[in-house]
């Protein structure tokens, strides 16, 4: 083989191995998005309590399940704890629980424990919220070559109003952000327990 058809054949590995290491996310070719604008003025004690995922992009960690929230409770100024359940498709609850801090205004820090935290910390970047009915959060992870982008629109409703989905996703199309691969979540039969 040619030199550029090895380099060819090399790079396309690393983006196999690269998306299969991020699983589920969308990927890109390039780097993550430039200008992504979170919310400035972020008050976090606002943004405690339950929230209910309306809908994301594909994500590996969340296949085949239903009923998905996170619970953000307060621990530090700069730290919040985040607790994120959802059912099987068998019904089998399951959880993981970590720490997000805050690094910058909208934007966290996000480290689960156990054998999640291998994976080290991931962005939550608020892109929008009102605090009472939505939140937008994005995440973008740069690869060699390539980006990896994660979506989630989360309500404080497990049923939300289409005016309320519709503000939310008025947030993704301003800041040039995708609906497209969006997947809305079972949030059916699911227990009340918060």
């Amino acid at each position: 083989m040619q030199k550029q058809q090895l380099i060819c054949v090399y790079l396309s590995l690393i983006v196999l191995v690269s998306a299969k290491m991020v699983a589920g996310q969308v990927v890109k070719v390039g780097p993550c998005p430039s200008g992504i604008e979170t919310v400035q003025d972020f008050d976090a004690e606002a943004y405690l309590g339950v929230w209910y995922e309306y809908s994301k992009y594909p994500f590996v960690f969340e296949a085949g399940g239903k009923c998905v929230q996170a619970v953000y409770g307060a621990l530090t100024n700069d730290s919040v704890s985040v607790l994120n359940s959802q059912l099987s498709t068998f019904n089998e609850k399951s959880s993981i629980s970590g720490v997000a801090k805050i690094v910058g205004p909208g934007k966290l820090s996000v480290r689960f424990n156990g054998v999640a935290s291998l994976a080290g910390s991931a962005n939550y970047w608020v892109l929008g919220t009102d605090y009472d009915n939505y939140a937008v959060v994005y995440s973008c992870k740069n690869l060699i070559i390539a980006h990896a982008e994660t979506v989630w629109i989360l309500t404080r409703e497990r049923d939300p109003s289409e005016d309320i989905v519709r503000e939310a996703q008025d947030v993704l199309v301003s800041q040039g952000v995708s609906l497209d691969p969006l997947i809305v979540t079972d949030q059916s039969g699911c227990p009340d327990s918060k």
